[in-house]
């Protein structure tokens, strides 16, 4: 926390919540021992998921510090996007790479290569050790989108020698990611769902 900048007096406070926390389990409406808590922040804390974002970011900033792995893309701010021949030009046009994308505790890698992706996840790894956070291999999976004449090859990326689930397709928030690069399943999804959604509220509003 000192390391973006908040005072001192602030995370005394917030380390004095954390300190000497104990938490119980429940099952069958039964309540176990009260066990202490050495890392992590408790259930349904309002600063929990800010402590978590500002740790996850200081573990890829630390991972990649000296990389610049991703997936490069130019754009332009003068309302000439589609301009092709624009985006040739060395001015007004800015460059950016697209690395990570966070939701909550959930973080999607990107890469232009298997081997950039070998090398991120190698990156990754090694700084969530440093900061003593384990990854899940079980609930990380590997989606891979070839260029429309390119022939698919399933990609091979490991964490500690595991390899990682290899996946053709997946939803997440609403979303469902395939290795086709068309968004035509997606538009199907979309209206699938929309037509249920309708078809819910027939007999209280369209009837």
């Amino acid at each position: 926390m000192a390391k973006f900048g908040c005072p001192a007096k602030f995370i005394s406070m917030v380390q004095q919540f954390h300190d000497g926390m104990y938490a119980r389990v429940q099952k069958d409406g039964e309540y176990s021992q009260p066990f202490p808590v050495g890392n992590g922040v408790k259930q349904g804390c309002v600063l929990a998921s800010t402590l978590f974002s500002m740790m996850f970011t200081a573990i890829l900033t630390d991972a990649f510090r000296e990389g610049n792995i991703g997936v490069p893309f130019r754009y332009r701010t003068d309302g000439k996007l589609l301009n092709h021949q624009g985006l040739q030009a060395k001015t007004k046009v800015h460059e950016a790479i697209a690395r990570d994308f966070l939701f909550a505790d959930d973080c999607a890698m990107n890469a232009s290569t298997q081997a950039d992706m070998q090398r991120t996840m190698d990156l990754f790894t090694r700084a969530c050790d440093e900061f003593g956070l384990t990854i899940s291999t079980n609930k990380t999976e590997v989606n891979h989108q070839p260029a429309p004449s390119a022939v698919y090859t399933e990609p091979h990326v490991t964490i500690k020698g595991q390899r990682l689930i290899v996946a053709n397709k997946f939803t997440y928030l609403g979303s469902t990611l395939s290795r086709s690069i068309n968004i035509d399943e997606e538009v199907t999804f979309r209206i699938a769902k929309a037509s249920t959604a309708f078809g819910r509220l027939k007999q209280n509003v369209w009837d």
